[in-house]
Formats: structure tokens, C-alpha cells, sequence
């Protein structure tokens, strides 16, 4: 299937821009930076499920009728630096620089611009660009192609993945513990917020609790991209031995074990994201206030998929308040969930229509009030918000094979640990 084609013109010191969407990552579309031209800023997009990455322009920096001599410029991004700003470094006039804007606006979000993305132009002779890249932090690059045949496409890095291995025990805190194991302490917040219905690991520790742990690095050539990921850990605590298995980047699906036995399952609504934030009281990221949190967050990245969780009837598409862009389904028995800050939803989906789990509802984005790309994802009772790590009408199906398989994971993972922990000497 393919994105709704569509065409925004764009007007900027008299040059009009259109471009057609026929996305692959798609991003929430471009969202005008202060200096550059006005863009929709709805964020909307319909989309379907198959889709090919690319953006055409009519309107280019040059449209050279022969190859010309380039040289390359770079710059790294740094604190409080704009894009329009480093176009303007670069050399290029405002009318060029709104070009080169709106065409990485087209498939990033430039008010996420941050310290160490990096930007290449590819300039020639009378300083026009040839081609614009952006280097985000996920080692995707944003690629902006001018001239003759003028484009835009993501490019995602080939990644090396590494598993490394290492245990901790606790005699402050959790973080502390990772510490000064070497451990990356990032899992302390994902221990603490898979673990939070279950165990507060903020309170509930004694000291001498055993924890041992896996995860996943990955590299592109001899650069690290992105945040470590967490595979898997064995944690040895006062009620007894947890054991939690994490989804890979091809599964939904969190599986907690204690004591060998079935505890709790959790599908979540896009394959190997990261939990970000809990249900409950918080402090607000753009108000700055203590506020209840009604959901779960999902750090991702712009444009990730974003799948029904359990099977259920569309209820409602659209916009709501500070939610931004929302799909919600609902499944019976007062039962609904709601998935918000949409950058897309999926055209083909009608009010009313059921679908199975595991089926597109749309793609993450940054809609309605946010501060970066993410999913925020609720489950309904009758109205009222509940915690969907708590729910237990909504949890992931715990058959006696699903269970058989998940417990024969958690032996050879924690035979792989073993194996790394023996390999460190």
C-alpha cells in the first residue's frame, strides 16, 4: 500500500514548492522552523501500511544543465544552534536556506534539531547546494537532493549489534548499583517502570538484592548510534527472583517471570520500543507542574509504527485537544485504548471497523502537546484511565504453549548470560 498522495505548496519570496508524499519513515510533515516558510502545522497524514520514501520538489536551489566542481561543508550542531542559522554559516542566502529547510522538514522535525546532529552540504561552484544531509542522533540521515532530478529520502544506518553482559548488587539504589558495575544506567529507569505494579525498586530495596543483566550496543563503522537495549534481566529481590524478558525490534511483547512462574505479559503498541514514562503522578514535561500521567509513554522514533494492541472496533480518528492526532479502539466490556500524538493515521481504517491485533493504526509523531516524538498510550475502563501494566482484561494472552516458549527463551537467555558473564573473566 502506499501513503494518500497529496501536495502542500508552499510560498517563499515568491518561489512555490510542492511536495509529494509517497513515504516509507514517514515524519509528521514539515513543521515550519521561526525563520523559515509557513508549512501546515497540523501534523496530519493518512497513510496505508507499505509505503516507498520519497519527496519531489519542483522548486530546487540550481538546476544545473551539467555536473559542476562541489566541495562539502559540515558542521556539527551545537548548543542553541537553528538550521536556518547553519545555512547562514554556510553561506546560503534566506530564499535558498527556506528551500533546504522545508525539503528536511519534509521527513524531520526541525524544532528537534540538537547538540550533535551533524549537517553536510555538497556546494557547487557559485556556492548553491547540490545536496543537504542531516545526521540525527539515531544515525539515520535526512538527504536532500537538488537540481534535476530533486528529492528527499531517510536513510537508515547499517547497524552492528553487540550483546554485552554484566551483574550488580544493590546497596543504595538501583542506579547506584549499575554504576558502579560499569552497567549503562539507563536500566535503572526501565527496571523501575516495567517492575512499578509489581515491586517499587525506589523503596522497596534492602540492600544485598542481585541483579544481572543483557543488553544490545550498536555501531555504525567505529561510531556507537543511539541508546543501549536492554534484552533481558534476572534481578533477586526480597519476595523472590524476577526474571523479565524485554521484545526485540521484531516483537511487541514483555514477559515477567517469579519463581519460574507466569506473572504478567504486556503487549505494547510499537515492536522494540522503550517505555519512557509510567502511569501516575509526574511532573509534566511542558507545563512544569505535578500532573497524573494516564498512560504509558513510548520513546521512538518520527514515523515508527504504531500496531493495535489487542483486537477491538474503531471508535474514533482525529484530533483531541492536547492529545494531538488519536486513534482509539474499543474492545468490549468498557474497554478501550487510545493511542495519541499521531503522525499519520491509516487511511484504509473506517468507524466501526474491526480489526485484529497487531494491525496499523498509524505511525509516532509529536502532534498535540510534546515535546518529542513518542506514543502515549492509555487503556479506558468505563471511562477511567488505568494503568496498562496493572490492567489484567487487556493482558496479552498467556496460553500454555505462548507460556512453554517464553520460559524456554528466559533458559537460553540466561544461559547467553552466563556465557558473556564467564567470557569477561
Amino acid at each position: 500500500m502506499r501513503l494518500r498522495y497529496w501536495t502542500a505548496m508552499f510560498a517563499a519570496g515568491g518561489i512555490a514548492i510542492g511536495l509529494s508524499y509517497l513515504v516509507d519513515t514517514p515524519a509528521e510533515h514539515a513543521k515550519a522552523a521561526p525563520d523559515a516558510a509557513r508549512t501546515d502545522q497540523s501534523g496530519d497524514k493518512s497513510i496505508e501500511d507499505d509505503e516507498v520514501a520519497s519527496v519531489e520538489t519542483d522548486a530546487d536551489p540550481d538546476t544545473p544543465t551539467a555536473a559542476k566542481d562541489t566541495e562539502t561543508w559540515t558542521q556539527v550542531v551545537g548548543m542553541g544552534d537553528s538550521l536556518s542559522g547553519l545555512l547562514a554559516k554556510a553561506g546560503l542566502d534566506t530564499e535558498t536556506s527556506r528551500k533546504v529547510i522545508l525539503a528536511i522538514g519534509s521527513e524531520f522535525d526541525v524544532r528537534h534539531l540538537k547538540p550533535g546532529h551533524r549537517l553536510a552540504l555538497e556546494l557547487s561552484d557559485d556556492g548553491l547546494p547540490q545536496t543537504a544531509t542531516l545526521e540525527i542522533d539515531d544515525g539515520s540521515r535526512i538527504q536532500a537532493t537538488f537540481g534535476e532530478a530533486p528529492s528527499v529520502q531517510r536513510l537508515e544506518p547499517e547497524l552492528v549489534s553487540v550483546r554485552h553482559a554484566g551483574e550488580a548488587t544493590v546497596n543504595s539504589s538501583i542506579f547506584a548499583a549499575l554504576d558502579g558495575a560499569g552497567i549503562p544506567t539507563r536500566f535503572a529507569t526501565d527496571l523501575e517502570l516495567i517492575l512499578g505494579e509489581t515491586f517499587d525498586l525506589r523503596t522497596q530495596l534492602a540492600g544485598g538484592e542481585h541483579i544481572r543483566l543483557m543488553w544490545r550496543e550498536h555501531s555504525s563503522g567505529d561510531r556507537v548510534v543511539g541508546d543501549p537495549t536492554i534484552d533481558f534481566a534476572q534481578l533477586d529481590l526480597a519476595d523472590g527472583r524476577y526474571e523479565i524478558l524485554w521484545p526485540d525490534d521484531n516483537s511487541r511483547r514483555t514477559t515477567i517471570f517469579k519463581d519460574g512462574e507466569l506473572l504478567q505479559t504486556f503487549d505494547q503498541p510499537i515492536r522494540g520500543a522503550r517505555l519512557s514514562s509510567a502511569y501516575g503522578l509526574r511532573m509534566h514535561p511542558v507545563h512544569g507542574t505535578v500532573r497524573m500521567h494516564s498512560g504509558l509513554d513510548f520513546a521512538t522514533r518520527q514515523g515508527a509504527a504504531v500496531e493495535a494492541t489487542q483486537r477491538g472496533k474503531v471508535s474514533f480518528m482525529g484530533k483531541r485537544s492536547g492529545y494531538g492526532t488519536v486513534v482509539e479502539l474499543d474492545h468490549g466490556n468498557g474497554v478501550q485504548t487510545l493511542y495519541a500524538h499521531l503522525s499519520a493515521m491509516n487511511e484504509k481504517l473506517e468507524i466501526g471497523q474491526q480489526i485484529d491485533a497487531g494491525t496499523q493504526i498509524g505511525r509516532a509523531g509529536s502532534t498535540g502537546t510534546s515535546t518529542a516524538p513518542h506514543l502515549h498510550y492509555e487503556i479506558r475502563v468505563d471511562g477511567t484511565p488505568v494503568s496498562p501494566l496493572a490492567d489484567t482484561q487487556l493482558r496479552g494472552s498467556s496460553s500454555r504453549a505462548r507460556t512453554k516458549n517464553s520460559l524456554l527463551l528466559v533458559g537460553e537467555m540466561q544461559t547467553e548470560l552466563d556465557r558473556l558473564l564467564a567470557s569477561r573473566g
